[in-house]
């Protein structure tokens, strides 16, 4: 999960007090501890102590860790309320502060140090009242609506039909982020959560065969799954809903792994998939939930004096793919030796004739 924060600076121009608003993002998680930022200058600048800032290209790869990289932007809306507690924010209402702002680490204006800010505009703390935040990344996905949750006092938004295209954003990490507000010089947090489920393959062999055969991974697909569906993020929980049919594949990798041992190995880099339940048997009368999905593996062997061997194997493997959580699938590959165990039929007694000799 990451942390988006808000900092306010002061500037003196022209005899006028303004008040400066700028973004910053750095490594935070529920499930860790992460210093506190201190101030590092006399005017307040917030400095960070950062987990693992570990870069990645930008917009299009899996998230893993707490550290939100320089080269991602994101999008921000926001919803100000007069009154602080959000009574006058009618449901369903637009975003009346920010609306669908990129956001990027950038200078800026007038050589400013870089932050996470939109690149063309400032936006500054008002002096009374809230706002409330909403933020998705990547900045590349849109969502379908934004609207205020007047019930938990929430943004909200939606994306409809939400799809994994093979070969394209098969690693693209969509999250949500909210928080609200008041005029502070402090950050303010926000946590990013992601709204897909992570796929990761791992093979490995039960003994080491390497002496006699030659093991390979060819492919493996995931079948009878969704590609598709709408996400809801409301009061700070993702929920997906179902939309398409459910007899597609995917081929989750199809480049072969050569030389499998005993040691695991990871096929392929880790995907993201679309959040779904799952069942072991197919009812073709419904369709609300993803049924009889299995794995096929296809393979190879090559054994010491024989030819190559190619097959496929299909396991029945119903999964249920929450948001947020990573599910590795470990391939493990069992030979069994062809042994012998030689026995020999008896001899059968067979009585004939008595030939008589000279008789």
């Amino acid at each position: 999960m990451l942390n988006l924060f808000i900092n306010n600076q002061i500037i003196m121009k022209k005899s006028q007090l303004i008040l400066a608003a700028t973004l910053v993002v750095f490594a935070a998680c529920t499930k860790s501890n992460v210093p506190a930022p201190k101030a590092t200058t006399d005017q307040g600048e917030i400095g960070f102590n950062v987990v693992n800032q570990k870069a990645t290209k930008a917009n299009d790869a899996i998230i893993t860790g707490t550290t939100y990289a320089h080269d991602n932007t994101f999008q921000v809306w926001g919803w100000q309320s007069e009154a602080g507690d959000f009574s006058d924010v009618a449901a369903n209402a637009a975003s009346n502060f920010m609306s669908n702002l990129t956001i990027s680490w950038t200078g800026g204006r007038e050589s400013r140090t870089e932050a996470w800010r939109n690149a063309d505009n400032y936006y500054y703390w008002p002096f009374t009242g809230k706002i409330s935040f909403l933020a998705v990344h990547p900045s590349t996905v849109a969502p379908s609506t934004t609207a205020w949750d007047a019930t938990n006092k929430k943004p909200q938004a939606t994306v409809a039909d939400y799809t994994i295209t093979p070969g394209s954003n098969e690693t693209v990490d969509l999250m949500f982020a909210t928080n609200e507000g008041a005029r502070r010089a402090d950050p303010l947090p926000m946590v990013f959560k992601h709204a897909l489920s992570q796929i990761e393959v791992k093979v490995k062999t039960e003994e080491d065969y390497t002496a006699d055969v030659a093991f390979d991974v060819e492919s493996v697909t995931f079948n009878n799954i969704d590609l598709s569906g709408d996400a809801t993020y409301a009061n700070d929980a993702i929920t997906w809903a179902d939309n398409a049919t459910q007899t597609e594949s995917w081929t989750y990798y199809d480049t072969v792994l050569e030389d499998i041992t005993k040691d695991y190995q990871v096929y392929g880099a880790a995907k993201v998939n679309i959040p779904q339940p799952s069942t072991v048997a197919d009812d073709p009368a419904t369709t609300d939930t993803i049924e009889g999905t299995y794995l096929t593996i296809g393979y190879s062997m090559e054994q010491t004096g024989s030819a190559k061997i190619t097959g496929t194997v299909n396991i029945s493997k119903p999964q249920v793919w929450e948001p947020g959580k990573k599910y590795v699938y470990t391939l493990n590959f069992k030979l069994n030796e062809i042994l012998f165990d030689p026995t020999v039929t008896d001899w059968i007694d067979v009585n004939v004739d008595t030939i008589n000799i000279l008789d």
